[in-house]
């Protein structure tokens, strides 16, 4: 007689991967684990962390993790302790603060060890990441910190006291390029012509040098511009003349912007700073 098939009640075995095709370039160890350091400029970030391993049975152990960030520009470390088996991916976002392309720069690495004192064996990513464009690997190309366009930021400059010119200092782990700088001078009822330029330096020597076209005189009050992409002197009206700025350029930690005018007097006053800068992280 013909017999009748009976479903199967077997319980289907755990997926396993054999050792001939590893499901990814990176195997690791019980002693390797994941660091993640971060370079930002921003104040009120976190950063997400997760990742994905094949443990040897076959099952998928996934990780969560933050990492709060310095705001300084120094870097800041975490090790994401892993389990043992094949790294499937790992990304790291920003889940809280809006950071820009340019001002949180992450590295991610496998390290063996957990302490400050891990052994650094493989850098996986490397780039900026942001809110909405993660870092991860595999997936993202790895790049430098003074790679790509950087991040756009208006700053307002410091004060100067009476009778002193404008000295602004390019902050320590940045990488900036001057796009433009306005500020208004106001001279005191003494009787002098002052005149003034713009100048870059290393804070010791003075780099590059761009006059104002006009001068201000006794209880005048001017305001000075300068921007990239202007003819070294362009005037606009008695109290208005922008001058240029050179194109391409970076200035290194350290490096100043600052006013220098002739003639200056005790009651002679800067205000209104504002210049608008292109900040990359040194990474360093």
């Amino acid at each position: 007689m013909p017999t009748t098939e009976q479903p199967s009640t077997d319980v289907a075995a755990p997926r396993t991967y054999p050792t001939m095709w590893p499901p990814s370039a990176f195997y690791m160890d019980v002693d390797d684990n994941l660091r993640i350091t971060a370079y930002n400029a921003l104040a009120g970030v976190v950063l997400g962390i997760r990742s994905r391993i094949v443990a040897p049975d076959g099952s998928i152990q996934a990780s969560a993790d933050t990492l709060t960030p310095n705001t300084d520009r120094t870097a800041k470390s975490t090790i994401v302790v892993t389990a043992e088996g094949w790294l499937l991916g790992a990304e790291v976002f920003a889940t809280t603060g809006t950071p820009l392309i340019g001002q949180c720069f992450v590295v991610v690495e496998i390290v063996r060890g957990l302490t400050s004192s891990a052994i650094a064996l493989q850098t996986i990513a490397s780039g900026y990441c942001t809110s909405t464009q993660p870092l991860a690997w595999p997936g993202t190309p790895m790049s430098l910190s003074l790679d790509g366009a950087g991040a756009i930021r208006s700053v307002a400059g410091t004060t100067p006291g009476a009778g002193a010119d404008i000295s602004e200092t390019v902050p320590t782990g940045a990488r900036w390029e001057l796009i433009a700088f306005l500020a208004i001078f106001t001279a005191s009822a003494t009787v002098a012509t002052r005149i003034t330029q713009l100048q870059l330096s290393d804070g010791t020597n003075v780099l590059f040098k761009s006059p104002a076209v006009f001068s201000t005189t006794a209880s005048g009050a001017s305001s000075y511009g300068w921007a990239q992409g202007m003819p070294l002197a362009t005037t606009v009206n008695a109290q208005s003349a922008p001058a240029g700025l050179p194109v391409n350029h970076r200035l290194g930690a350290g490096y100043k912007i600052v006013t220098s005018t002739t003639a200056i007097q005790v009651g002679d006053q800067w205000s209104a700073i504002r210049y608008l800068v292109r900040e990359w992280l040194e990474g360093a």
